[in-house]
């Protein structure tokens, strides 16, 4: 049996876990020392965070403790705008399901309970990145292909 939640204090060490797990099958092998400053961030990231503007779930197997697959909801509050007259928004990262688990649901049902916290939340728009594997879903759950007269960019901040 499959037990959908949000995670808390105690799971931190399983999200750590999945979502190395995920940028090892999403990236691949990282580099030594971006790998080890990932790890040392992510605890520190989720204990200030933590269900605080940062909401985990996960999917845990047979009433464990070991999680099974996660999704990360971040909350912002920025001014706002047509598309968040609250300006409240979330952004979806790190959905992730270990590859024996994959089929069985856990993704969507975690993204149920995610989009049910966003409603709780209070949010006007809940935004992600989708993979070729994660598309069906969440198109399934009715999230749209957004088309913008602005194109979205990124600069990385060289060290």
């Amino acid at each position: 049996m499959i037990e959908i939640g949000t995670a808390a204090a105690s799971d931190i060490p399983e999200l750590v876990r999945l979502r190395l797990a995920y940028f090892d099958e999403e990236f691949g092998t990282l580099p030594p020392e971006k790998l080890t400053a990932i790890r040392e961030q992510l605890p520190l990231y989720f204990t200030a965070h933590l269900n605080r503007d940062c909401f985990c779930y996960t999917a845990k197997a047979d009433g464990t403790a070991h999680a099974c697959a996660c999704a990360i909801l971040c909350v912002t509050e920025k001014p706002a705008n047509p598309h968040f007259p609250n300006g409240k928004t979330g952004y979806v990262l790190g959905v992730f399901t270990e590859p024996e688990y994959r089929g069985q649901g856990c993704a969507t049902r975690i993204m149920q309970h995610l989009i049910a916290d966003a409603k709780r939340l209070g949010l006007d728009l809940v935004t992600l990145s989708a993979s070729d594997m994660g598309r069906p879903i969440y198109e399934k759950l009715g999230f749209t292909v957004s088309h913008s007269k602005f194109t979205e960019m990124e600069l990385e901040i060289e060290k």
